[in-house]
């Protein structure tokens, strides 16, 4: 008897026995799709407690409460959680799901199903990269503090008129607030506003979901520039050797076009690749390239977090294998430079970053990624991304003018259509899940980041394109 119907059989025998058996069957069967994604829930539950609570230093009840409850209604009314702070946190169902979201320092937190995966994982070996000191010079190489004189008073104003409306609550509902954690600006290369909510500062890394995504081809412009790998070339996978799959090209991977099929959405139920991969595959990029080719490769875009956990898992192979040299790599070449601190990508169970979705840092950091971007991949004189990928990136793919090499790209039906004729169209931005949004102009030199744990989307998204357009008209 599978997990599935084991727990169908718990729920029926909590039905009163009075209730007629049609009635009962009617009930029964209505609540199977809720009970079949329960493993997603737990999942989602388990990885979300602890990376906010080990990783970031939130309150685990509160965090419990306003963020993970209303995202896996009604999982909340049956789960049990047990939390060991600084270890793991494990979340179950019904007696027979569980997912245990494992913290390892330096790492973050990755999820398993069980005890004997975590003990494997916990053997797993790890060195963390060491941790500079921090410097005092102003931002972005240093931890100054704002330098807002660099802001007129009109358009510091239309930041202040912003960010209160960014952190305002419309509703009461847990299920519809849009929870703003961090609100940071950088105009013309300097920090010139920066604002957080109660509770929350500076020191603490923020999951930036999606915006994973773009960080993701950061890294892979990093390995461009030092020629380990060609945006024409196969990503050469030892998986797809000897099949059609081996010509994808790096390109057509980071536009989201390499012609494997993937269903995108957070549903949890079976039809989604992305929370099936994220919380019941261990290996999770591996299994996301075992799916079918469907298209030719460049023709048709998809957007999928499978695909950008395979560009993690090519980039490993291109390192030699072992999750330590992609760490390794990722923090030297490119987050430490920038004076990244503390910041990470959470592996998966075989140790191979989660591309598409858990990248975890500072929003000040978040926003050195943005800057550099603006910078067209030029920091402090050094070239760390070559012109040649700096085009590929703002370029549209060749299957779809609405995004770039992981980045979405102006023009986008995303936003407003008279918002976004106020917009320049060398725009960009990464776009994460529940609300993480950084918008670069480069034309204009501005990086605003938007970041917390949004239930109404559209309306972070809409706030934040709207702090653009309205700063863009004071910015002459």
């Amino acid at each position: 008897m599978n997990a599935t119907r084991i727990a169908l059989s718990i729920f029926s025998l909590l039905l009163p026995l009075s209730m007629e058996t049609a009635w009962a069957s009617d009930l029964v069967s209505g609540v199977e799709s809720t009970i079949r994604s329960i493993p997603s829930g737990t999942g989602y539950a388990a990885h979300d407690l602890c990376t906010r609570t080990n990783v970031s230093g939130d309150d685990f009840a509160s965090i419990r409460d306003a963020y993970v409850a209303p995202k896996v209604q009604p999982l909340p009314s049956y789960w049990v959680i047990a939390n060991t702070p600084g270890s793991r946190v494990n979340v179950s169902a019904l007696m027979t799901y569980s997912r245990i979201g494992v913290y390892r320092k330096g790492m973050g937190c990755t999820i398993v199903k069980n005890a004997l995966d975590e003990f494997s994982l916990r053997l797993q070996p790890f060195k963390p990269v060491a941790v500079t000191a921090a410097s005092n010079s102003n931002w972005p190489q240093g931890e100054g503090a704002v330098e807002g004189m660099w802001l007129s008073d009109s358009q510091k104003a239309v930041l202040d008129h912003h960010a209160t409306t960014i952190f305002a609550e419309t509703t009461t509902d847990p299920a519809l607030k849009t929870n703003a954690v961090a609100f940071l600006v950088a105009k013309d290369g300097h920090l010139v506003y920066e604002r957080y909510a109660a509770n929350y500062n500076r020191s603490q890394p923020q999951l930036g979901w999606s915006m994973t995504k773009t960080l993701t081809a950061l890294v892979a412009g990093r390995m461009e520039q030092d020629r380990l790998i060609s945006l024409n070339a196969p990503v050469g996978l030892k998986q797809w050797q000897g099949t059609p799959k081996a010509v994808i090209t790096w390109g057509q991977l980071l536009n989201m076009a390499p012609g494997l099929a993937w269903t995108e959405d957070y549903t949890g139920g079976a039809e989604s690749d992305t929370t099936e991969m994220l919380y019941n595959q261990m290996d999770q990029a591996r299994w996301a390239a075992n799916h079918a080719l469907t298209s030719i490769p460049g023709t048709m875009f998809n957007y999928s977090t499978g695909f950008s956990n395979i560009a993690m898992l090519g980039m490993r192979e291109k390192l030699g294998g072992s999750h330590q040299s992609l760490h390794d790599y990722y923090q030297g070449k490119l987050f430490a430079p920038l004076g990244i601190r503390n910041g990470i990508i959470e592996p998966d169970a075989s140790g191979t970053p989660v591309g598409g979705a858990r990248g975890v840092l500072r929003p000040v950091d978040w926003l050195r990624l943005g800057q550099l971007v603006a910078n067209y991949g030029i920091w402090n004189g050094e070239r760390l991304l070559s012109q040649t990928y700096m085009n590929y990136f703002f370029a549209p793919s060749p299957a779809s003018i609405e995004y770039g090499g992981s980045v979405w790209r102006h023009p986008s039906t995303a936003i407003p259509a008279d918002m976004r004729a106020r917009l320049p169209s060398d725009m960009v931005w990464f776009a994460g899940h529940m609300g993480q949004f950084m918008v670069i102009a480069p034309s204009r030199n501005l990086v605003v980041l938007r970041m917390g744990v949004a239930f109404d989307k559209a309306l972070a998204r809409n706030q934040v394109f709207a702090t653009v357009a309205d700063l863009l008209d004071q910015m002459h």
